[in-house]
């Protein structure tokens, strides 16, 4: 299989868009209260401690992608249905990604359209843009990130312009201390974002600069962790903790509340370009590890005769993994973040790390 490259400015770009993807859409589960802030910081701090196991296991295996480097860190026999687990699960993430953008649509700007069509659109447009190889999306990801944050910083100037926030909401800081804080960060926040970064162990190959792959993560992990840490900050400061766990799209919420005379309100689509924008790069990046790695799996000579099958699985498995918004997030919080991403992100990964880097040992 022809590998495609990437450069280290595109591999960032894609990987900070893929962090605040779908974060920026919710106010969390607030755990940390007006403190959730520095509890993104803190899982921030565990997200570049993970971005260093992902890259450490890539120098050992620098060749491989995760899904070629663990069957030859355990064995055949536990490694392809380990590997095949990882592309199940990139799978899944790509379906509650498409899931959390269809329901953001329906319930903002196009109420009256069916979320099957919103979501089949959002698929389709994946798929054509995944044909034209990594390359494609890398160079989408260069030209577009500069747009989604110029629109973010752009749309907080205009809701602190429009004096709606009140920074008495964030105090008092650490009013009951660090436990709070720890809570939030374990397992929620250290998996989502950060601990989802372990799919770009499926690009790890596709660098044209190797040697900085590891750099250009770090980077990327600490842009991402400050942009969500001032973001949820100022989302705070504008509804307080309370209200925000209540509120379903805080951001885009934030932002329609904009009103600055008689010219400048009603907007609702600024929130709406950034949201998109991010979950179409996460919806890619995780739909890329779902065919990239099955076609490294099983062997086939490119992953683009499966596009639109896994496409279709995956438009197929959005709609039925629940019946409704709130049993969807439920799930996410309940049972797949804690039961599911937890063990797969951080647990395996360090005990990848740990055999590699014995067998490394042994062989020096």
């Amino acid at each position: 299989m022809a590998q495609e490259k990437i450069s280290r400015w595109q591999l960032i770009s894609i990987i900070i868009l893929f962090e605040i993807g779908t974060t920026v859409l919710f106010g969390l589960r607030m755990q940390a209260k007006q403190d959730e802030w520095l509890a993104i910081l803190a899982a921030m701090l565990g997200g570049l401690g993970l971005m260093w196991v992902y890259t450490k296991l890539s120098e050992y295996y620098p060749n491989r992608t995760l899904v070629q480097m663990i069957p030859e860190i355990v064995g055949k026999w536990i490694g392809y249905p380990l590997s095949l687990i990882y592309i199940l699960n990139f799978a899944y993430e790509s379906s509650r990604v498409l899931r959390d953008f269809g329901e953001l649509i329906v319930q903002t700007i196009l109420t009256d359209t069916p979320i099957l069509v919103v979501m089949a659109g959002f698929i389709l447009s994946i798929v054509y843009c995944l044909r034209g190889g990594l390359e494609a999306l890398g160079r989408l990801g260069e030209i577009l990130f500069p747009v989604a944050f110029l629109s973010l910083v752009l749309g907080w100037i205009l809701i602190f312009a429009s004096q709606i926030h009140h920074f008495e909401y964030v105090e008092p800081v650490f009013s009951k201390g660090l436990r709070p804080i720890l809570s939030a960060v374990f397992p929620f926040l250290i998996v989502f974002p950060f601990g989802q970064t372990l799919l770009f162990m499926m690009f790890t190959i596709n660098s044209n600069d190797r040697s900085s792959i590891k750099k250009a993560g770090m980077i990327a992990v600490l842009a991402s962790g400050i942009i969500l840490s001032l973001n949820m900050l100022g989302l705070i400061s504008v509804f307080g903790p309370t209200v925000l766990e209540e509120t379903e799209f805080p951001l885009y919420t934030a932002i329609g509340m904009v009103s600055l005379g008689d010219f400048i309100m009603n907007l609702d689509a600024l929130a709406i370009l950034m949201m998109v924008l991010g979950g179409f790069f996460k919806l890619g990046a995780f739909m890329y590890g779902t065919v990239l790695g099955t076609a490294q799996l099983f062997k086939l000579e490119s992953y683009h005769s499966i596009l639109i099958p896994w496409g279709m699985i995956i438009l197929a498995l959005s709609l039925i993994i629940a019946s409704t918004y709130k049993q969807h997030i439920n799930l996410g919080w309940s049972i797949s973040i804690p039961y599911i991403f937890f063990p797969l992100y951080i647990v395996i990964p360090i005990i990848l790390l740990i055999i590699a880097a014995i067998r490394n040992m042994r062989r020096g």
